[in-house]
C-alpha cells in the first residue's frame, strides 16, 4: 500500500509517522504555529484520547509544547517548538520527494490538474456540508 511505503520511508529518515507529520503540518500552517486541542482534533479526525497520546509523544520528543489556552484556561493549546520546525522542514522536503517519486510518474500534467480540481471540489463540498 502506498501509505505504508510512504510512512516507512518518512519514519526511517525522520522518526515521524504520517500522523505525526500531518499533526505538525496543521500546526505549521496555523497562525502562530499553534492550535487549540479541539481544533487540532477536528483537523486530524481523531478521537480526543488518540490525539492526546500523539501530542504527548511529540511533546516528549521536544517537537511541540502544550500549555493552557490564554483565553480559556480549561482548554489546552499545542504549538510547534523550534526543534519541531526543524524536524518538520526536513520531513516536508523528504515527503515532497516521496510524493514526486511515487505519484508524478503515474500521472501526466492534465491528469494531475484534473485530480487537483476533483480534490478542490471534494474540499468545497465538505466545507459546505460543515456549514449546514
Amino acid at each position: 500500500m502506498i501509505s505504508d511505503r510512504m510512512e516507512k520511508r518518512l519514519h526511517s529518515s525522520t522518526g515521524l509517522r504520517l500522523t505525526d507529520y500531518n499533526l505538525m503540518l496543521l500546526l505549521a500552517e496555523a497562525e502562530g504555529n499553534q492550535l487549540r486541542m479541539g481544533e487540532l482534533a477536528a483537523g486530524m479526525v481523531f478521537s480526543p484520547s488518540r490525539l492526546s497520546y500523539q501530542v504527548k509523544s511529540l511533546q516528549k520528543r521536544g517537537l511541540i509544547d502544550r500549555f493552557a489556552d490564554t483565553e480559556d484556561r480549561r482548554g489546552m493549546t499545542a504549538q510547534l517548538t523550534e526543534e519541531g520546525h526543524r524536524v518538520f522542514e526536513q520531513a516536508s522536503r523528504l515527503h515532497a520527494t516521496h510524493i514526486k517519486q511515487l505519484f508524478h510518474p503515474a500521472v501526466d500534467d492534465a491528469e494531475a490538474e484534473a485530480l487537483r480540481e476533483i480534490c478542490e471540489q471534494i474540499k468545497d463540498t465538505v466545507a459546505a456540508a460543515d456549514k449546514s
